[in-house]
């Protein structure tokens, strides 16, 4: 009786250990899916800041532009 019971307590055993193995492995993707989309949010959001920050610099630019035109327009016009 105990070389029967042996043998079936060792593939009750593998049984498990494959259970456990596949429940650990769709643990793992599952939290490997929830770091991507987290990455995915955080660059969409670096992204917009980024963009942000960018338009600021054009806006900037542009309005030192202009000034530097009146003044060249106000110097011509002087000059002239």
């Amino acid at each position: 009786m105990v070389e029967s019971d042996t043998p079936k307590k060792k593939k009750l055993q593998e049984q498990i250990d494959a259970q456990v193995a596949r429940e650990l492995e769709e643990q793992q993707e599952k939290e490997d899916m929830r770091m991507n989309e987290q990455i995915a949010r955080d660059a969409e959001v670096a992204r917009i800041h980024a963009e942000e920050d960018l338009q600021g610099m054009i806006d900037s630019f542009d309005q030192s532009n202009e000034t530097i035109t009146k003044y060249l327009q106000e110097y011509q016009d002087f000059a002239s």
